[in-house]
């Protein structure tokens, strides 16, 4: 079969072009499509998960060889490219190409080529024709719909059926029955060329998709299609080419493609214990973890519960290398609640990794994915050329962005903030690219009971489908209320189960802290507890009251206690912290330099170099192997998630008790010396009436005033918070509904406003949460459904929003 001269014996249905660009050199449709089903059938193991493939490989198992008929179904994607209309859009290549069997039609297109362009997109005439190609071979109408959609939304959004029935009934657009037939003509050719048999002559009413194979169908199509539309791999073949040599040529340069973009799946080590990992004895907590994680041969879902400074981002680690192993796997994903965290996780993993593969930082500081791969072969061009290109005025900057950016889910090895991994949940323009980039990895939320409202609804709706495809999922918290646990881990365990949440019971729980929840698709939670590490156990905070204009001087109070005394000032507002550090300035200037503590201050609005300054500084003195000095650091919310600091004493503004607590870890957090005294936490911004407490506005403008007024309610008359054992009732008792904390005499007008503006807030939050999300993965649901009424894959933060019951 072959495209020579102007030979009688032209096969028409090979002269279509597929990509020109500006160029006079055309690459044919055909060659396309073979490049998008070689490129398909490499990346099939390396992008979709155990049960994306698993789903796939059933669904066409009647057909015969399933890995190619999923890449020759791929290969079609661009088949409503070959119609009279998109072919006029380079009448002088197709008048050159067809020759007289197809002039008269392209002549009439090119009329109107001066008006603005009003013909039908060529992913939905690929819609069109492959449905109606599916269902004469044999296929059921909601196969061939499913298929078809699939194929017709590989730029990123699934046609609706009503679109696809309109555009079925324009002849004119797609060109009559010559038209028909050469794309019929092509679908075959391209089968062939696989080596699979006529489709024609197989069981196709047999093909049965659901919304797992249609979800890695449309992933692998639309990677395979960028993969193989980059120029610099697949160079334009023009017109006078031999197809059967074509196929070879095609078949190495994807072996090549694929090899550039370094994506191999992780290997773990074959000793996945905590000691063969980290060279060291777990703790009980760590332990308990290794041992429910080990032997498994389905997805799980492990909520960790444990104070800060436990160790759980090494126990999630070696969980997570564990479940790669035992489940093949290709990798981790690791979100956390900030830079800073996934800066300190980053260091962590490429330490445990080693050099058998890379861990991509991913966040919006970080470098890109293909500067990291320049980086280490700069013989490779990193950005992909002509990529996305399908009409001569296209501009490929959406799919580039991909490659650089997007792509980030897909590589093995990723740790990044939980706005990366929450992208996968927005109903977004190839947001299935996403889910089907983390269908074969262990997905680990850190901080999981840090998010506000808007964020918690997204998590949940994600963790629905992350159960849904088979993701294994390690949640890590330091203090979680009952409530919020449940949500957690029905939300997952409904996906696994392919129903709804609230048909999943209640979880039974564990009395004791810290505590490990597991579950699966079938079994009943497991829930057991493990002693803290002597490190952590016992720890008496003593609390006392601290008006707003004396914490400077509690600061140099406690800072003058002895030459390595630390002190940790803790505010909720960059303005405030930057107003204290000016005064601390002034009041250390004041004193002879042998006794001017050090002074530091970190938020999150400092430049990305200074801020890493400091990070580093702050390491070096305050890190697990630190040198002490005497100092005063001030800082915002970064002090309390972001790094893992050991201090003497502590200030902190009033927050939520399970932030409280979180801040309160930094005390003593590395070192227990008998030197050291007693935990200190002094506790400003809030004033204590009659009429209950009042909050200045940098305490209200973060955190819901009804969580507040809760937290004060049972902390007020506490000399002494007993960490951790006290730690799951006073999470409860703030967060839980009812009367887990009773209003105080003389609060109750507050109280209940407070309670009525919480309940508002909670619900707008949810709401706006519920407006981006995808839809469930269960029930009736038409693809179209996951790209409809679109929205940035960015909104993943409430802007402006206070922190509500997060938990």
């Amino acid at each position: 079969m072959s495209v020579v001269g102007d030979s009688a014996e032209r096969s028409c249905r090979c002269l279509a072009w597929g990509k020109a660009a500006k160029g006079e050199v055309p690459h044919p449709l055909i060659c396309h499509a073979i490049d998008t089903m070689w490129v398909a059938e490499r990346i099939f193991d390396l992008l979709l998960g155990p049960v994306c493939r698993r789903a796939l490989v059933v669904a066409l198992a009647p057909l015969g060889d399933a890995r190619k008929w999923a890449a020759f179904l791929a290969g079609a994607h661009d088949l409503g490219k070959y119609t009279p209309t998109f072919q006029a859009l380079r009448a002088d290549l197709a008048l050159a190409s067809f020759g007289e069997a197809a002039a008269q039609d392209i002549r009439w297109v090119s009329r109107f080529s001066h008006l603005p362009r009003t013909d039908t997109p060529h992913g939905l005439m690929t819609a069109v024709h492959v449905g109606a190609a599916l269902e004469s071979w044999g296929a059921s109408k909601s196969a061939a719909r499913r298929i078809a959609t699939v194929l017709g939304g590989h730029h990123g959004f699934f046609p609706e059926v009503a679109v696809v029935r309109d555009a079925r009934v324009r002849p004119g657009h797609h060109g009559k029955a010559k038209w028909f037939d050469w794309r019929s003509e092509m679908l075959l050719d391209l089968a062939l060329l696989q080596g699979l048999p006529d489709p024609a002559s197989l069981p196709w009413h047999e093909v049965k998709v659901g919304l797992d194979a249609a979800v890695g169908l449309a992933a692998l199509t639309s990677v395979s299609d960028w993969i193989a539309s980059d120029k610099s791999n697949f160079p334009y073949a023009g017109t006078e080419i031999e197809l059967e040599t074509y196929v070879e040529e095609s078949r190495r340069s994807a072996e090549t493609a694929v090899g550039k973009l370094q994506w191999a799946p992780w290997r773990p080590p074959s000793d996945t214990s905590f000691h063969g990992l980290f060279v060291r004895n777990p703790r009980r907590v760590q332990r308990a973890v290794e041992e429910l994680a080990a032997g498994r041969r389905e997805p799980v879902l492990l909520l960790v519960e444990a104070p800060t400074g436990e160790g759980k981002t090494k126990t999630a680690l070696q969980a997570a290398a564990t479940l790669v192993r035992d489940l093949e796997l290709s990798g981790v994903f690791v979100a956390m609640p900030t830079r800073a965290t996934s800066n300190q996780v980053y260091d962590e993993f490429t330490a445990l990794v080693g050099d058998s593969a890379r861990v991509h930082l991913i966040h919006s500081t970080a470098n890109d994915y293909l500067s990291a791969v320049a980086a280490r072969a700069p013989s490779i061009d990193p950005h992909p050329s002509e990529v996305g290109v399908d009409e001569p005025d296209d501009q490929d900057g959406y799919v580039r962005e991909w490659f650089i950016r997007s792509k980030s889910l897909l590589v093995a090895l990723g740790v990044g903030t939980v706005d990366q991994l929450l992208k996968a949940v927005i109903r977004s323009r190839h947001g299935f690219v996403r889910l089907a980039g983390l269908s074969g990895k262990v997905v680990v939320l850190d901080e999981i009971h840090a998010y506000d409202t808007y964020m918690s609804t997204l998590i949940d709706r994600l963790l629905w489908w992350l159960g849904y495809l088979g993701v294994p999922v390690i949640l890590l918290s330091a203090t979680l209320p009952s409530s919020r646990r449940h949500e957690l881990v029905v939300s997952w365990q409904a996906g696994a189960r392919r129903c709804h949440p609230d048909e999943i019971p209640p979880p039974s729980t564990s009395s004791g802290y810290p505590r490990i929840t597991c579950v699966d698709a079938v079994g009943e939670p497991t829930c057991i507890s493990a002693a803290a590490c002597d490190l952590n156990a016992d720890r008496p905070v003593h609390l006392l009251p601290l008006a707003d204009d004396q914490v400077v001087e509690r600061a140099m109070e406690w800072a003058a206690g002895s030459a390595n005394t630390s002190v940790a000032v803790i505010h909720n507002l960059v303005g405030r912290a930057t107003d204290t550090f000016r005064q601390l300035q002034k009041a250390v200037e004041a004193l002879p330099e042998d006794k001017r503590p050090r002074l530091e201050l970190i938020h999150g609005q400092l430049g990305a170099r200074q801020r890493q300054e400091v990070e580093q500084r702050l390491r070096t003195a305050f890190g697990p192997e630190g040198t002490r000095p005497r100092a005063i650091v001030v800082g915002t919310q970064v002090l309390e998630q972001s790094l893992d600091l050991d201090f003497d004493a502590m200030i902190t503004d009033l927050a939520p008790i399970d932030s409280l607590i979180q801040r309160f870890g930094r005390l003593h957090r590395h070192r227990r010396d008998a030197d050291r005294g007693e935990l200190m936490a002094a506790i400003t911004g809030v004033k204590d009436h009659t009429a209950g407490p009042t909050f200045p506005r940098y305490v209200t403008t973060v955190y819901a005033p009804m969580v507040l007024l809760r937290t004060w309610a049972v902390l007020r008359d506490r000399a002494v918070l007993r960490c951790p054992e006290e730690v799951p009732v006073l999470v409860d008792q703030v967060y839980d509904a009812g009367e887990a904390v009773a209003c105080p005499v003389g609060w109750e007008t507050r109280w209940q406003e407070a309670g009525v503006r919480l309940a508002r807030d909670l619900t707008e939050h949810a709401q706006q949460a519920e407006e981006r999300y995808l839809p469930p993965p269960d029930g009736p649901l038409h693809l179209s459904d996951l790209t409809t009424r679109s929205h940035s894959p960015s909104e993943t933060r409430r802007q402006g929003g206070r922190r509500g019951n997060s938990g």
